[in-house]
């Protein structure tokens, strides 16, 4: 059996497989894993696997269809209900054997709202149940906190999104950069340079549509402006995403580098957004906030700058705030590419009012006294970390409505 385990990185390993191979989970031994499963991850390095290497190979890597019999999600990864995340399992199903499956966990109704993750209701609004004849998978509840996703009577719908664009792009964005260089030796930096953004975008892009639920809800129509290092993942995704009302989006894109892959990504947008979405090449020292947005949003757009300019270019973006908008900033200060320490960051934006903090590891605010479990007993620890450090997580403002 062809059986293979996705981890949010190698330290999770034991912890994730140990969900699947215990008897409380599979008390009548309906979804154990082959003793033989092989272990994934979106950061591994290790893209040419063969599933008897005894590696830890990378998750995004290009696979053949009828692949794996089943493929577990480990309960580290990230469970985010969100477009990107149910488009995610869709090419998860391309890889499938027929009557294969993908195992995965989900929480209760409401420990799941709380999280922004998964739960049963979601999966089956996405992935119409067996119990309905006019369905297309069948979602089904396997044992507590453990269900599994088959392909049913007819094959499910596109579902557009950043990871759809990078799972049928992937090949053509590798061949044109082996073109452009005259050597396959750019081809694993090209490959895992754009995987580490759009997985990067997954978080991203959920924990900002549950900063815009909210703030604004379901319904009110927002005009977006994104500065960040991807291409326009945010900014597409949130247009494209059916739980949040982003009328238009404007991205400055400060990366530098992979043109190709830039100019790939708008190109095969270009139908989807029609006109909606406007993607400047920008420079983030000297970067111009032409219009008011409802919304800004600054990912990953510091790194590298001076105190003052840091401070100059927030001092920018919040004059462009529209009454009532939101002021959104994320960036790791475990990285060692800034000059400020946190206090000082967060000193810096309380100019403006009350800083809210959101998680990266769940889509939800983090409170002071409100404790947010979860499945892996180690990213219940680092939540722990993360509400007292607040090294990575994301920093919201919201502006006074006149």
């Amino acid at each position: 059996m062809a059986h293979a385990a996705f981890h949010f990185a190698e330290e999770f390993i034991t912890e994730d497989l140990d969900y699947y191979f215990s008897g409380e989970r599979d008390k009548n031994n309906q979804i154990r894993p082959d003793d033989n499963i092989y272990s994934m991850t979106p950061a591994s390095s290790h893209c040419c696997f063969d599933m008897r290497d005894g590696r830890v190979a990378n998750f995004f890597f290009p696979s053949q269809p009828n692949l794996f019999d089943r493929i577990y999600i480990g309960i580290s990864v990230p469970l985010f209900a969100n477009n990107w995340g149910a488009s995610f399992l869709l090419q998860l199903l391309k890889v499938l054997k027929p009557n294969g499956a993908i195992i995965l966990p989900v929480y209760p109704e409401g420990q799941a709202q709380e999280k922004g993750y998964w739960s049963r209701s979601f999966l089956e609004n996405i992935f119409l149940s067996r119990q309905r004849w006019t369905g297309f998978s069948n979602v089904r509840a396997e044992n507590d906190g453990v269900m599994s996703l088959q392909v049913g009577r007819k094959w499910p719908d596109p579902i557009p999104s950043t990871i759809e664009w990078f799972y049928q792009q992937r090949s053509n964005i590798a061949l044109e950069r082996i073109v452009e260089a005259g050597s396959s030796d750019v081809l694993q930096t090209t490959y895992i340079g754009s995987l580490k953004k759009v997985w990067r975008n997954y978080t991203h892009s959920a924990v900002i549509e549950r900063i815009i639920l909210d703030a604004f809800g379901a319904k009110s129509p927002l005009t977006v402006h994104s500065i960040s290092d991807d291409y326009g993942l945010l900014m597409t995704d949130l247009l494209l995403s059916p739980y949040v009302d982003v009328m238009s989006g404007l991205t400055d894109d400060i990366s530098t580098e992979q043109e190709t892959i830039a100019k790939n990504f708008k190109s095969y947008f270009a139908p989807h957004m029609e006109g909606r979405h406007q993607i400047l090449e920008s420079a983030p020292a000297n970067l111009d906030f032409k219009q008011k947005s409802n919304v800004i949003s600054l990912t990953n757009a510091l790194v590298g700058l001076g105190k003052s300019d840091i401070e100059g270019m927030l001092n920018r973006a919040w004059e462009q705030v529209k009454p009532g908008g939101l002021l959104v900033v994320y960036e790791d200060f475990g990285s060692n590419m800034h000059d400020l320490n946190v206090s000082d960051f967060t000193s810096m934006l309380e100019k403006f009012g009350e800083v809210q903090i959101y998680s990266s590891i769940v889509a939800a605010k983090i409170q002071e006294n409100v404790e947010i479990s979860h499945y892996s007993s180690i990213q219940e620890a680092k939540l722990g970390e993360e509400k007292r450090d607040q090294i990575k997580v994301y920093r919201v403002v919201h502006k006074a409505a006149k």
